[in-house]
């Protein structure tokens, strides 16, 4: 168990396997947001998609430590995926803040991630696999 994530580690799978979940997650949110389209008051969710995914990818700049509470924060990196309530007025309707074309434009930019992000990791693992049994083709 401990060899797997040694090797896995030392690949990109970790952050491959974050981009499915997290294409997973706002998969749910963007249907749920969809099935809500008709409902008064319902306020549209979203998830901090990008920035999750930049945060596998871009160090901070500083990395501190608040030792006294007069100290300014220093924003530490996002360890998950974040959803949160969009700020957005209300659609045409007058019933909800929900737009059925941008939810719908969503849903298929996340399929698209989701397609690209299962072709690169099932890459990592064929050439795993490749690399255990020695044969090239």
């Amino acid at each position: 168990m401990l060899l797997d994530k040694v090797i896995f580690n030392k690949t990109k799978v970790p952050v491959l396997n974050a981009v499915l979940d997290v294409t997973q997650l706002r998969q749910r949110v963007i249907a749920n947001n969809i099935a809500n389209v008709s409902t008064k008051g319902y306020r549209k969710q979203d998830v901090r998609f990008i920035e999750y995914l930049k945060s596998f990818v871009e160090k901070p700049p500083v990395e501190g430590k608040t030792t006294d509470p007069s100290h300014i924060t220093i924003p530490k990196p996002i360890d998950k995926p974040v959803v949160f309530e969009a700020e957005t007025g209300l659609n045409d309707s007058g019933l909800n803040n929900v737009d059925i074309d941008r939810e719908m434009a969503d849903l298929a930019e996340n399929h698209l991630f989701f397609n690209a992000g299962q072709r690169l990791i099932r890459g990592q693992f064929d050439s795993l696999r490749k690399s255990i049994s020695g044969r090239v083709s």
